[in-house]
C-alpha cells in the first residue's frame, strides 16, 4: 500500500510539472489557431467567398464592426492581450450564429475551447499575465474588479468547465456505442469524436473513464493520438479544434470532479499544491545564489526535503554580461533577477538574506550574522572573488568584476576618465585619462579592451568638444606567450587580430610589478594610465577555511567524485568553491555551465540520499564549448574539435547569452538594447553613479 502511495504521488507530481509546462504553450497554440482563423476570415470575405465565416457553422459580424474585429483580434490573441473579452465576444457572436448548434460537428469543440480561454485566460506567455498584478493594484475601481472577476472565474469556473469538456466528450462516444439514431445522435462533437474508436464497449470504457474523470490523461491522449489518422470527414481547422481540446486534458487533469483528484488526495500527492512545507522533512541549506546554488535549489523541487538558500545580495546575477554593464552597454536590472522571483512556484525553496560566516560543524549549523540556520545537508556554492596574487594593496587602483557594484563602479571609472579628460589642463594629463590598461588576456579581459575600444571610437563620438574620445589608448596586458590561454592556438590569433582591429594593443609576456593611481610598472617601463582594470585572477570565497579544510592555491576545496567535502558527511562543494576532477581527470573549468551541471547533479545526490536509493555514477563534466566576444561582429567560440571566429562566432555568442539569461523580461530588453547598440553605435546607460566627484579625483 505504501509503495502504491508513492508511486501515486510521484506521478501526480510529475502531471503538475507537465502541466505547468506545456499549459503556457498549449493556450498560446489556442490563441494563435484562433487568431488565424479570424485573420482568413476576413481574407476570404474580402475575396468575396460564400466560406468567409469564422467556423464552419458561420459567424456573421455586423458591418459596423467587422473591420476592427477582424483586424484587431489577430494580433490581441496572439498578444495575448484582453484576451477574455476577446474570446467572449467570439463566444456569444458564435453561440448567436450558429443555427441547432448541436448539429454542426466538431463546432462544440471550438465553442468549449472559446470558453475555455475565457475562463481560464491567456496563461503566462501573453502581455495579460505580465500585466496582471499590475492591474490588481490600479487605483480605477472598475479594472480592478474585473481583474478580481478573472481570479474568481479561474478558481470556480475551471473545474466545472473541465467536467463539463469530460462529460461532452463521454456522450460523444457512448452515442458511437449505441445503435444509430439514438436521442445522443447528434451530441457534443457530433461524429468527431465518435468515429475514433471501435468497437463499441472500447467507446464505453472510455466514456466512462472521461465521465468519472479516472486515468483521464491517457483515455484524453489515447483518443488525440487517433485524431490525425481518423478516416473523419472534418477541415483541418476542424480537426485541430477537437485536438487542441482533448490536449487541455491531457495536461490539465480531469480537475477537482474526478476519481484522479481523489486518488492523488489519498496518496497524498495533492499536497504538493499546498504552500506549507511540512518541518521534519530533510533540510538542505544551500549557500550561494549564482549558477550552481540556483541549479542545485531547482533541481530539488520534487525532492522531500526543505531546502533554504542563503546570499548575501538578492538577486542572481548572470557574470557573463557584467562587463557590458561595466562598458555602459547594458543597465544591472537587465542582468539581474531576484533571487525569490525564481523560486516563487517551487514551494520547498525559502530565501534568506545574510552573509555566512562561518559553519559549526558539531552543531551542524551555519552562521550568518546572528541567524543560525540547522542543516541535514550543506552545499557550498559560494563562488570566487578577485585574486590579485597577495597584492591586496592593488585593489582599490585596479577593480575587478564579480557583482553588480564592480560593474557600477567600473562604468563610473571609464566614464569619468574621458570627462576628466575634457577638463585636463595640460596634455600629459589629458592622455593619462585616455589611457585604460586592462591586466589579464583571458575572456573577461578581452572582452573589457574590445568594448572599450568600441565605446571610445564610436560610442562617444561628436560628444565632447576638447578631446577626440577615438585617440584614446587601450591596452591589454597578458602574462602569458597568448591570449585565451584556454582556447586553441588558432582561435587566440584570431582573438589577437580582432583587437588590434580595433586599435587595442595587445602586449604579451607582460607582468605587473606595480599598480597605483597614476598607472602601471611592467619591469623597467611606466605606462601612465588613471583607469586600471583586473582581470588577472580569481580565488575561491573562504568556505574551506569554515570548515577547516586545506585548499588548492586558489582557496579551492578538495572534492570527492560525488562532489562531497571528504570526511565531512553531507556537506558538498560545487562551482567555483570546488576543485573537482571530474573533466577526464583534469579540474573542472570555471564557467557557468559547469556551475549549472554540478548544481544539478548535487540536487541528484541529495534526492537519492532522501529517498534511501543508489547515489548516481560519478560527477562528469560535459564541456559544450566555449565563447568569447572581442566587438561587434568579432568572436570566437571553441565547440568540440569545432573552431569558430568573426562573424557567426559572434551571433552564436549572441543567440546563446540570451538563451542562459534568466527571464523573459531580461531577454527581450537586452535583444532591443543589443539592436539599438547595433543600428546606432549609441549606448543607453551611460551614468556615473557612486562616489561623489571630489571623491574620485582624490
Amino acid at each position: 500500500m505504501l509503495m502504491l502511495r508513492n508511486a501515486t504521488r510521484h506521478a501526480y507530481g510529475f502531471c503538475l510539472a507537465l502541466c505547468g509546462l506545456c499549459m503556457p504553450w498549449l493556450r498560446l497554440l489556442a490563441r494563435i489557431w484562433f487568431g488565424q482563423v479570424v485573420f482568413v476570415h476576413q481574407i476570404m470575405a474580402m475575396a468575396g467567398s460564400p466560406d468567409g465565416a469564422l467556423f464552419s457553422g458561420g459567424l456573421h459580424v455586423p458591418s459596423g464592426i467587422d473591420a476592427v474585429l477582424h483586424s484587431v483580434v489577430p494580433l490581441l490573441l496572439t498578444l495575448g492581450l484582453l484576451t477574455r473579452p476577446v474570446a467572449l465576444v467570439l463566444l456569444v457572436e458564435t453561440i448567436a450564429d450558429s443555427h441547432a448548434a448541436l448539429a454542426v460537428g466538431a463546432q462544440e469543440a471550438k465553442l468549449a475551447l472559446l470558453a475555455w480561454l475565457v475562463v481560464s485566460g491567456a496563461g503566462a506567455v501573453s502581455l495579460d499575465n505580465l500585466l496582471a498584478r499590475g492591474l490588481s493594484w490600479i487605483p480605477f475601481r472598475p479594472i480592478r474588479l474585473t481583474h478580481e472577476l478573472y481570479v474568481w472565474l479561474e478558481r470556480n469556473l475551471d473545474p466545472l468547465l473541465r467536467f463539463a469538456i469530460r462529460a461532452g466528450l463521454a456522450a460523444s462516444l457512448v452515442n458511437f456505442a449505441l445503435p444509430a439514431g439514438s436521442w445522443l445522435q447528434k451530441g457534443m462533437l457530433g461524429t468527431a469524436v465518435t468515429s475514433l474508436v471501435h468497437p463499441a464497449w472500447s467507446a464505453s470504457a472510455l466514456a466512462l473513464a472521461l465521465l468519472l474523470g479516472c486515468a483521464t490523461r491517457f483515455a484524453a491522449l489515447f483518443i488525440a493520438v487517433m485524431v490525425p489518422v481518423a478516416g473523419i470527414a472534418m477541415s483541418a481547422d476542424d480537426r485541430l479544434a477537437v485536438l487542441l481540446l482533448l490536449l487541455v486534458l491531457v495536461v490539465a487533469g480531469g480537475g477537482p470532479f474526478s476519481l484522479d483528484w481523489l486518488f492523488a488526495r489519498w496518496s497524498g500527492g495533492a499536497s504538493q499544491e499546498d504552500d506549507r512545507v511540512p518541518q521534519d522533512l530533510p533540510h538542505v541549506v544551500v549557500v550561494g545564489g549564482g549558477f550552481a546554488g540556483v541549479a542545485a535549489a531547482q533541481g530539488l523541487r520534487d525532492a522531500r526535503c526543505r531546502v533554504t538558500l542563503i546570499d548575501q545580495r538578492n538577486h542572481h546575477l548572470f557574470q557573463p554580461l557584467l562587463y557590458q554593464v561595466a562598458t555602459a552597454a547594458l543597465s544591472p536590472a537587465e542582468i539581474a533577477t531576484p533571487i525569490r522571483s525564481l523560486f516563487r512556484r517551487q514551494r520547498n525553496v525559502q530565501v534568506r538574506l545574510g552573509q555566512v560566516t562561518g559553519v559549526d560543524m558539531v552543531a551542524r549549523e551555519v552562521q550568518a550574522g546572528a541567524l543560525r540556520l540547522k542543516f541535514d545537508y550543506l552545499v557550498l556554492a559560494t563562488g570566487a572573488r578577485h585574486s590579485y596574487f597577495g597584492k591586496d594593496s592593488w585593489a582599490p587602483f585596479a577593480p575587478g568584476l564579480k557583482s553588480i557594484e564592480d560593474a557600477t563602479a567600473v562604468r563610473s571609472r571609464l566614464l569619468r576618465a574621458f570627462e576628466e579628460a575634457e577638463s585636463a589642463v595640460s596634455e600629459s594629463e589629458r592622455a593619462a585619462w585616455l589611457t585604460f590598461v586592462i591586466v589579464g588576456g583571458g575572456p573577461t579581459g578581452i572582452e573589457l579592451a574590445g568594448a572599450i575600444a568600441e565605446l571610445a571610437r564610436h560610442g562617444l563620438a561628436e560628444e565632447y568638444r576638447a578631446i577626440d574620445p577615438a585617440v584614446a589608448r587601450v591596452i591589454l596586458l597578458q602574462s602569458g606567450p597568448r591570449i585565451l590561454p584556454t582556447f586553441t592556438t588558432t582561435l587566440s590569433s584570431a582573438a589577437e587580430r580582432s583587437l588590434k582591429a580595433l586599435g587595442v594593443e595587445v602586449r604579451l609576456d607582460t607582468r605587473v610589478l606595480g599598480v597605483d593611481s597614476e598607472g602601471v610598472d611592467i619591469g623597467g617601463q611606466r605606462i601612465a594610465a588613471r583607469t586600471v582594470l583586473w582581470a588577472a585572477g580569481v580565488a575561491a570565497s573562504p568556505a574551506a577555511q569554515w570548515l577547516k579544510q586545506s585548499a588548492d592555491p586558489s582557496g579551492r576545496l578538495a572534492v570527492a567524485a560525488d562532489l562531497s567535502v571528504p570526511d565531512l558527511q553531507r556537506v558538498y562543494a560545487i562551482g567555483d568553491t570546488a576543485c573537482c576532477l571530474g573533466w577526464r581527470g583534469a579540474a573542472v573549468p570555471g564557467l557557468a555551465p559547469a556551475a549549472k551541471q554540478q548544481g544539478r547533479y548535487v540536487a541528484r545526490v541529495i534526492a537519492a540520499s532522501v529517498k534511501g536509493q543508489r547515489p548516481p555514477p560519478p560527477f562528469r563534466y560535459r564541456h559544450f564549448g566555449s565563447l568569447a566576444t572581442i566587438g561587434r561582429q568579432a568572436a570566437v567560440a571553441e565547440i568540440g574539435k569545432l573552431c569558430v571566429w568573426g562573424e557567426p562566432a559572434w551571433w552564436f555568442w549572441g543567440a546563446a547569452h540570451i538563451a542562459f539569461l534568466a527571464g523573459g523580461r531580461n531577454r527581450a530588453i537586452v535583444i532591443l538594447d543589443w539592436l539599438w547598440a547595433y543600428l546606432t553605435y549609441r549606448r543607453g546607460t551611460r551614468l556615473i553613479t557612486g562616489e561623489r566627484r571630489e571623491q574620485m579625483m582624490d
